[in-house]
Parts: C-alpha cells; sequence; structure tokens
C-alpha cells in the first residue's frame, strides 16, 4: 500500500469535500418489507446504534444533527455489545426502539456478539454494513441490511469517509421515513461552501498548531455537543493518522478536575479549545479565564501551549465539517512531523484482521 500520509494528503486535497456528493452509494434492497414500513410509518420514536471505532462515529454525529434539527427521534449511541451497563434496558427492550448495527467491514466483533444478544428482536434490528460477517449474519437470519457501497473506499482508514457517510445516511433517513425533512441540499452544498468557510486563516491555525503540538499530549475541551462527535473524531485522527496521544475532555469537568495536570507539567501539553456561539455567557467568560491562566507569561506554563477553534459558521452541518478540516490538516501537519511506522497494532487489539496492511496487501496482489 501507498503510506497513509500521502494517501491522506491526496484524500484532504482531492476527496474530502466532493465525498459530500456521493450521496447514493449505498443499497437498501436488502431492509424486509415489514421494517420498511414500520419506519415509514413512524412506529419508531428512537434510534439505537452500535457499534466501534469509526463506524460508532459516523452515528455520534447522526445523534447531534438530530438534536440540531429539534428531531423528535431520540437518538442513543453505545461502543460495545454489553449494553446492559450503557442503555437501559427499557429502551432496548421498547418495540418502538430501532436497533441500527453498524460494521464498515462487518468482521468487528463486538457488532456480530450485539446480533447474537438482540436475536429476540432480529425483526426491528437493521445492520449496516458493507457485508462481511455481520452481512452473512443477516442474510442467514433473514434481517434487515443497508450496505454502504463507496466506490472508492481508503480499505484501512475508513474514518477518512466520514463526511460522506454522513451524507449517505441523510439520504437513506429520508428514504426510510426516518427523517421528515430533506437536509440532502445543504449536506452536498459543503463541497463547496466549505471552500469559504474553510479560510486560509484556520489553515494556518492549524499548521501553527501543529508546530506546537510536536512532542505533546493534546487534550479536546469542548462542549457536550462536540464532545461525542466532533472530538471523538478528532481524537482517532490524531490518533491513528498521526499517530500522537490525544484525549477529550467536557470543558466543564476538566475545569474541575484534569486542570490540575497543568500545574507545572514536565511533558509539553497541548490544548485545543472548541467553542461556538451558542455557548452561555458563564461558559464564555470560564474559558477566557481558562486561557488567560494557561497562557499567562510565567515558568509553570512554559510547557503548554493554548489554541482557540472558533465554531462561527452558521449551521451545524458547517461547524462541525469546517472544524474536520481543520483537524484532518492539523493531523497531516503533525504525521509528517514525525513520520510514525504502523505496527498495524488497531487490526491486531481489535482482533479485526480485515484492516491489517498484511490482509490488504495480499487481496491487491491476488
Amino acid at each position: 500500500m501507498r503510506p497513509r500520509l500521502e494517501r491522506y494528503q491526496e484524500f484532504l486535497e482531492q476527496e474530502y469535500r466532493s465525498g459530500f456528493t456521493k450521496f447514493d452509494e449505498y443499497d437498501i434492497s436488502g431492509i424486509t418489507d415489514d421494517l420498511a414500513k414500520k419506519m415509514s410509518s413512524g412506529h419508531f420514536t428512537r434510534i439505537v446504534f452500535s457499534g466501534m471505532g469509526c463506524s460508532a462515529i459516523v452515528s455520534d454525529v447522526i445523534k447531534v444533527f438530530f438534536n440540531s434539527i429539534k428531531s423528535d427521534l431520540e437518538v442513543h449511541v453505545f461502543n460495545d455489545y454489553d449494553f446492559e451497563y450503557l442503555i437501559p434496558r427499557s429502551v432496548i427492550e421498547d418495540d418502538r426502539t430501532l436497533v441500527i448495527l453498524s460494521s464498515y467491514s462487518g468482521h468487528s466483533n463486538e457488532p456480530v456478539r450485539a446480533f447474537h444478544t438482540l436475536s429476540p428482536m432480529h425483526d426491528r434490528v437493521l445492520l449496516l454494513t458493507s457485508g462481511g460477517r455481520l452481512g452473512e449474519l443477516g442474510e442467514e437470519h433473514g434481517v434487515s441490511i443497508a450496505r454502504w457501497t463507496l466506490s472508492k473506499p481508503d480499505r484501512e482508514y475508513p474514518l477518512f469517509h466520514v463526511g460522506q457517510y454522513f451524507s449517505i445516511l441523510v439520504d437513506m433517513f429520508l428514504k426510510l421515513g426516518l427523517l421528515e425533512e430533506d437536509h440532502g441540499p445543504e449536506v452536498r452544498a459543503l463541497a463547496r461552501t466549505l471552500e469559504t468557510d474553510f479560510t486560509p486563516a484556520l489553515r494556518e491555525l492549524a499548521a501553527d498548531a501543529a508546530v506546537r503540538s510536536e512532542d505533546s499530549n493534546i487534550i479536546m475541551l469542548g462542549s457536550p455537543k462536540w464532545h461525542e462527535s466532533l472530538l471523538k473524531l478528532a481524537k482517532m485522527h490524531f490518533n491513528e493518522i498521526a499517530m500522537v496521544p490525544a484525549t477529550r475532555n467536557y470543558f466543564h469537568e476538566f475545569c474541575h478536575s484534569e486542570v490540575a495536570t497543568l500545574s507545572d507539567p514536565v511533558r509539553r501539553h497541548s490544548i485545543l479549545v472548541f467553542s461556538d456561539p451558542e455557548e452561555d455567557d458563564y461558559t464564555r467568560a470560564k474559558r477566557e479565564n481558562l486561557v488567560a491562566l494557561l497562557t499567562a507569561p510565567i515558568p509553570q506554563n512554559a510547557n503548554v501551549t493554548v489554541t482557540q477553534i472558533e465554531l462561527d459558521q452558521p449551521t451545524f452541518m458547517r461547524q462541525y465539517f469546517t472544524a474536520l478540516e481543520f483537524v484532518q490538516y492539523l493531523t497531516l501537519d503533525l504525521g509528517k512531523a514525525r513520520e510514525t511506522a504502523s505496527r498495524n497494532l488497531i487490526s491486531e487489539a481489535a482482533g479485526n484482521p480485515w484492516y491489517h496492511g498484511t490482509t490488504i496487501d495480499a487481496e491487491n496482489a491476488g
């Protein structure tokens, strides 16, 4: 395979924005008539997504999007198969809950285990996958399947395609009756609006933040709106592509606990603070206070740097995907600064050889 950073740069410069226009690369012919009728008739009052890694991230973005448009459809996400400790049993067992098991590869073990655990309710389970073991199980048991059919997927790093996944789900959910209004035009317009939303100043800020984040622990802070969606995906980009340590926390919680670790750190720390116009006056004042504390010209701040990213675009979609472009360029610059070679730790630790470099190389050679 070509080096990941080379592929990543090509993706950013040529494919990230165009992905929003490829909204039709999916297939819902595998959804049963019964489940399709329940979805279109408004039978379901909530959706529970389950997935791992990037497959879970798309669910988190959809959850925040549904909140942003004030949808009556309640959305939950859990990243495991032991859902009893993550989602109330009453939610899972409610006949008006649609369960979506999401695995792009179809080979992640956790969604497969969840599939078997949820067998009594397979009539209201939807599998979201490109195939793999999960797809085989769906066909074997007659469970509904919606398939990703991306024309140019990066096999090793599905996180490249979150923008396209989002565009697809917005279109798919409209067709299935889970969305009442067509938001597709706004999603597809992102290919154009990002040209002005992601300003030269933001690109320069990303480059500057990358320089100041070299050999640092990255700590991302944001409100609940951004913590589960944007910051979670940003952490994956930093971890998987730049291969640098990164953590995330709710802004207010950080100020009540973890901030103590920055008293006089020996190791460098790079703080990324994401904020938007919806924050109340208390939060803005508290953030300004924190930034002042951590940027004061005192010896204890020698190993602390702070970057503020203002999400001031007019809609949630434009805020989210402008911020993601910022994160991706910061990731690219950080990755180039260190050029760490992958050990395929994700595929080996997760027990999913589908993503392993040797598997991909062997399939490409064959």
